[in-house]
């Protein structure tokens, strides 16, 4: 009998994940950094965590994204960036991780922890940049990612040290200034002159005297080089060179800062200092963001200005180099760089203006939030998901603000629509926000508090069944009052049943999904599909094969490719019962609408159902592939329920293909988690018959092997293996001698060089597993030795001819 869980207990993974993370692409040359960079990498390779260390200014993000790019090749699984610039609350510094990596806590499970469980044996680069100001959370959270597996690694910037076991630290100095004209400062600063003045050069002694000692003044900040260049578009280096010296002569920090952070902060005034009184306006206005803005949000916070002219203000700042500005999509989304943003946070500050301006921006997210909602269920679903992924941070910003401030109105209307349009998005943040929200916005009474316990109910993706469940049932009863905002018809209602199902209550799922399925309109969407699902899973196949078609038109209807997404998913695991052909078929179709837009929650789901149906009636070869595609979309966002599940389902397809050994191993492995034969209960039998087919004392290695890897390790092996499978069934590798592909693998890293410690890390063994598998390679090359063995492996193609 097919089975599901209602939709998922976590989200599925980021969409950055088939171009292995999200790094930035640098929009300009690194110069004077290519040995500093270089000794980053080899830190890097060597170290579980490395910090570049330095002043503001001094260059150390563009020097990780530099070395990240670099190292993208030794991090298979992803290289990502975490940007904690916008974060202003330390408490918030593991769910801004967690959204970066897009993973999911489980129930009562600390952020940190699902963090680290998610991440544990992938090779993966975490690149956590600005954590000075959350240094002591930043800190504790990348020791717990860390010290959780080996794989895993972080190149993190701060100011200073982070002062974490195992750290690693280099200090990012300014840019050389010996050599003159030819220095890395000078260089630096004629090639950014020359972006905003072509033809700009140093042929001139006075022009280069100048430059020489703008740069010397400067001290060789990267940052305050390139404002200094910027200026180069109205001014000559002469007098630049006059008016930066008599400025710095008028203006002076605080004697216990830095000289260079001093000198730093004097630049940033005297460029603040030339701007007009409008640019000025915009600049102080952009402050109160956090992660970046558009053009009509910042508008709405300038007074006196029109959206044009608030274009024709940030366009000036961009050239100034105060602004950044990003085309993404056929859009411009704009940010400031830390440093500036600070400084005008601070002349807001002097002015009394800073409060009332967060108070404006979190008022303006509150609404725009709540606007968005109403268009979030049909064709607009993708413009609503694209918004709260490119304002979590502001929403984030929004949220906390308010909640200091008294506002539970603002912070309900924030959290409550952040989590209904998060969640479909893969951004839980917010349902967290909802959860804790509810106590004061209950006191409060506030208008739309329905929506903040259906908002709270998607707990059911987070571990916590229960309670969600209570929440949107509360949710139900609320709606029923006409003080009272209600959500979407039968959402609540929909997302109790959820809760109720994934607490193990499988009838009252069908019973509350049948009854939403009953309501006109747009409910449908949603309650047919779900009420599909729940009759297949309780052995009700005729009853709900009868509604598949109804189910999906019923989406189509709406124009929402999320539930369409759901509808083809459920409709699939009930003909998977009586036509599984026409299941593979409407999975396909579901895994197109995935791709065309952009609904990832679903494409693990689609995927393993699918390897399940070719595993048992079609092609165990095909299977693989969907397979490994889910797999990595569970491992990724950290799924760990149906991870498990799709793991113990690869045995089976193994066994048909007679890969056995890998078949056994896996199983072993994949049955020391309970659940798995909780949800695949046919796995026992594979491993009985597994037993029986290698014998006693293959099958006990196998469990050998299999003992030492736990769930992360697992889902790497299993992966690895449905890669050599894969390569043997088109002929790209071969077996000679007799050996397994496991003891393939073993030999061709004897020939590499490694020890047997190192070839257990390698593959996530142990040190006596890997020492079985080299004397079962001895006894079948009839060798007895590891040159031997490494010849034997060149002779026969296994290795290269040079090979140690």
């Amino acid at each position: 009998m097919t089975r599901s869980l209602g939709l998922c207990q976590t989200s599925i993974v980021m969409a950055q994940a088939r171009t292995v993370g999200h790094v930035p692409v640098p929009a300009s040359s690194i110069i004077g950094r290519n040995r500093l960079t270089d000794g980053v990498v080899d830190l890097v390779l060597a170290n579980r965590v490395v910090t570049l260390t330095g002043v503001g200014g001094v260059g150390k993000t563009r020097l990780a994204v530099e070395a990240a790019g670099r190292l993208a090749d030794h991090f298979p699984d992803g290289v990502w960036m975490i940007e904690l610039a916008p974060v202003d609350d330390p408490d918030a510094v593991p769910d801004a991780v967690a959204d970066a990596l897009g993973i999911t806590p489980q129930g009562d499970t600390a952020v940190v922890d699902a963090v680290a469980d998610a991440v544990a044996g992938r090779r993966v680069l975490l690149v956590v940049d600005n954590c000075e100001h959350v240094a002591g959370m930043a800190g504790r959270a990348i020791e717990r990612i860390t010290g959780r597996s080996s794989t895993p690694k972080v190149l993190a910037t701060s100011r200073e040290s982070l002062w974490i076991a195992g750290e690693q630290r280099m200090s990012v100095s300014p840019l050389g200034l010996d050599g003159g004209v030819g220095s890395e400062a000078v260089t630096l600063f004629v090639e950014r002159a020359q972006a905003v003045r072509p033809g700009f050069g140093i042929a001139e002694p006075a022009t280069a005297d100048a430059v020489v000692e703008i740069c010397r003044t400067l001290d060789g900040l990267p940052l305050a080089i390139e404002l200094a260049a910027a200026r180069m578009a109205s001014m000559t280096a002469i007098e630049l060179c006059d008016r930066l010296e008599h400025r710095f002569r008028l203006l002076t920090g605080a004697d216990h800062r830095p000289e260079r952070q001093r000198t730093l902060e004097q630049m940033v005034a005297w460029s603040y200092d030339l701007l007009s009184h409008d640019e000025r306006d915009v600049l102080r206005a952009a402050s109160v963001f956090a992660g970046g803005f558009d053009l009509e949000t910042v508008a709405e916070l300038v007074d006196g200005l029109d959206e044009i002219g608030v274009l024709a203000q940030l366009d000036a700042l961009v050239n100034r180099s105060l602004v950044v500005a990003v085309q993404r999509g056929g859009a411009t989304r704009y940010r400031l760089l830390e440093t500036i943003r600070q400084f005008a946070a601070d002349r807001l500050a002097e002015d009394d203006s800073l409060d009332t301006l967060r108070d404006r921006h979190a008022a303006l997210f509150a609404d725009a939030a709540a606007t968005r909602w109403d268009s979030w269920n049909g064709p607009g679903w993708r413009a609503a998901s694209d918004w709260i992924a490119a304002e979590l941070a502001n929403l984030r910003a929004a949220y906390r603000w308010s909640v200091r401030q008294g506002r539970i109105d603002l912070a309900t209307d924030v959290a409550a629509h952040a989590a209904l349009m998060g969640t479909p998005a893969q951004h839980f943040e917010p349902v967290a926000w909802a959860n804790e929200l509810l106590g004061a916005a209950t006191e409060a009474d506030v208008a739309r508090l329905p929506r903040l316990y259906t908002g709270a109910g998607y707990a059911c993706f987070t571990g916590r069944p229960v309670t969600a469940a209570e929440h949107a049932h509360t949710a139900t009863l609320l709606e029923v009052c006409a003080r009272y905002d209600p959500c979407e018809p039968g959402l609540a209602t929909f997302i109790e049943a959820l809760g109720r199902v994934y607490s193990g209550d499988l009838d009252t799922y069908v019973a509350l999904a049948g009854r939403v399925a009953r309501l006109p309109g747009s409910a449908r969407a949603y309650g047919l599909p779900a009420y599909v699902d729940g009759l297949q899973a309780s052995g009700r196949v005729d009853e709900a094969l009868a509604l598949v078609d109804e189910s999906i038109e019923a989406t189509r209807a709406v124009g929402n490719p999320f539930w369409a997404a759901y509808a083809l998913w459920t409709a699939g695991l009930a003909l998977a019962h009586a036509d599984p052909a026409r299941a593979l078929a409407t999975w396909d179709e579901g895994a197109d609408l995935v791709r065309e837009h952009g609904v990832d929650f679903f494409e693990g789901f689609l995927a393993r159902d699918a390897a399940r149906v070719h595993t048992l009636h079609g092609d165990p070869e095909a299977a693989l592939g969907m397979f490994a595609t889910a797999i990595e979309s569970f491992q990724l966002a950290g799924n760990v329920a149906q991870l498990i599940i799709t793991v113990a389902l690869l045995p089976h397809a193994l066994e048909r293909l007679g890969r056995l050994e890998a078949a056994g191993t896996l199983a072993a492995a994949i049955m020391r988690e309970p659940a798995s034969l909780d949800h695949v209960p046919d796995l026992a039998d594979v491993s009985e018959r597994l037993e029986i087919a290698l014998g006693p004392e293959a099958f006990a290695r196998c469990i050998d092997e299999g003992s030492d890897l736990d769930l992360g390790a697992a889902a790497t092996h299993a992966r690895q293996q449905i890669e050599v499978v894969r390569a043997e069934l088109t002929g790209k590798v071969e077996t000679p001698g007799g050996l397994s592909p496991r003891e393939v693998e073993v030999l061709r890293l004897i020939a590499d060089g490694l020890t047997t410690r190192e070839i257990a890390s390698r593959l996530f063994i142990s040190a006596k597993t890997a020492d079985h598998h080299i004397q079962h390679i001895y006894t079948k090359t009839g060798v007895s030795n590891r040159a031997a063995a490494t010849r034997w492996a060149i002779d026969h193609g296994v290795a290269a001819d040079d090979a140690v």
